[in-house]
């Protein structure tokens, strides 16, 4: 269960970031999504870009760069 917690824990400060703002973009839809927050369109229009682009980065990333 240890090995499999370090597989998948953010190596440094970076991937960590990228963590929470994919889990905060994902909470902040869901909130959303049933109602309990209304935000601007040029809010959400940022947020869409701002996941989209931390998800093709880490997916394009090479196997065994940092």
């Amino acid at each position: 269960m240890l090995e499999i917690i370090k597989r998948f824990a953010p190596a440094n400060f970076n991937d960590l970031l990228c963590l929470i703002l994919i889990c905060f973009i994902a909470v902040v839809w869901a909130v959303q999504g049933f109602g309990k927050l209304t935000l601007p369109n040029e809010v959400t229009g940022a947020l869409i870009v701002t996941w989209t682009l931390l998800i093709q980065y880490y997916f394009r990333k090479k196997q065994g760069e940092g």
